[in-house]
């Protein structure tokens, strides 16, 4: 610009930071259309806070519940997936022994990992204060007797490309793969590897069906796999935002505990409005191998599917969601001492 006309030079920076001020606002007016807001009070002054949440979010929230309530809680990297996220674990309670609480196998699940998340940080809250939950469960007793390794997110290239589209894969060769499938994002099950990481398990009912696609093959899988053999545990649920329905899967004759999983499964039952269904696993496909058939052959404990709706309309209903899901795990603690 020519110096000896300053007044041009100022009329350009007026026009370049309008057009900022206009697209920063553009692009806020588009998130308060898609992300739903929550009232926050900062300063005695009430403040719209938009509730947007990442993997990123996720992973650093479990790392700073690890920090503030280090008495109590652990955190941990299970494993990494195909596109170099790191799986997320947190561990809390004091007891000898653990129960999984698992989320995010699929990227249309989203929902439900940003549920557990927040189940998460209720429980720590609890126990922290000393709280009991209904009136009738010590968290801190329960959590003490049986602690919670509860991982939100398996999946977290599947959540990130739910949320965010096939730009938020970081491997080129994995991006073009994807999008040569020609599937929309928020339809997608799968992996950055296009593997669905759900079906991936080695039970007896599991085999080879194409090249590349043995079992266990998956980054994701052989996580859970490792942690599941180290810590061994007393059960494991897994939680779905989908159908309202409780499906316990009965292992062998020889392992003697299928009476053990329909009690379970009843008195998990009480804290939701869905119904029992029976897994049986001679109706699956043999080519697949789910989480909770690997863990009752392996581990010789109950597994569960736990399948809840979850929507998110207000503030309200998601308030409910999250004291319905923080019910299960400490009602499984408090049925398996009885």
């Amino acid at each position: 610009l020519n110096k000896k006309e300053p007044h041009v030079e100022s009329a350009v920076l007026f026009l370049c930071v309008s057009a900022y001020i206009d697209n920063r606002m553009a692009v806020r007016k588009w998130k308060k259309e898609k992300y739903p807001t929550a009232a926050l009070w900062i300063g005695g002054r009430k403040m719209d806070m938009i509730q947007e949440k990442t993997y990123e979010s996720i992973y650093y929230q479990l790392w700073e519940l690890s920090q503030r309530y280090k008495t109590f809680t652990q955190f941990r990297v299970i494993g990494k997936s195909h596109d170099d996220r790191m799986i997320p674990m947190l561990e809390i309670g004091t007891g000898d022994t653990c129960i999984f609480c698992v989320a995010g196998f699929s990227g249309v699940d989203w929902m439900m990992s940003d549920r557990l998340t927040e189940v998460t940080m209720e429980l720590c809250r609890n126990y922290e204060c000393g709280w009991m939950v209904k009136e009738f469960y010590e968290v801190k007793k329960l959590l003490d007797t049986t602690r919670l390794c509860i991982i939100p997110v398996v999946n977290p290239d599947g959540y990130e490309i739910c949320r965010r589209g096939y730009g938020a894969v970081r491997n080129p060769i994995f991006r073009q793969m994807l999008k040569m499938q020609d599937i929309p994002c928020d339809e997608f099950v799968c992996n950055a590897r296009g593997m669905n990481p759900v079906l991936n398990f080695p039970t007896s009912f599991s085999s080879r069906k194409k090249i590349h696609q043995q079992p266990a093959s998956e980054n994701e899988t052989r996580a859970l796999i490792r942690i599941f053999q180290e810590y061994g545990g007393r059960g494991l649920l897994i939680f779905c935002g989908s159908g309202k329905k409780i499906v316990y899967y009965r292992q062998d004759q020889k392992f003697s505990t299928g009476p053990r999983c329909h009690r379970l499964a009843r008195h998990l039952k009480k804290c939701t409005d869905g119904k029992l269904e029976r897994f049986h696993t001679e109706n699956e496909k043999r080519s697949t191998g789910r989480p909770e058939q690997f863990y009752g052959e392996i581990i010789h404990q109950p597994a569960f599917r736990i399948e809840i709706p979850v929507t998110g309309k207000n503030r309200e209903e998601e308030k409910m969601e999250i004291q319905e899901l923080m019910l299960l795990p400490l009602e499984y603690i408090y049925s398996l001492t009885q």
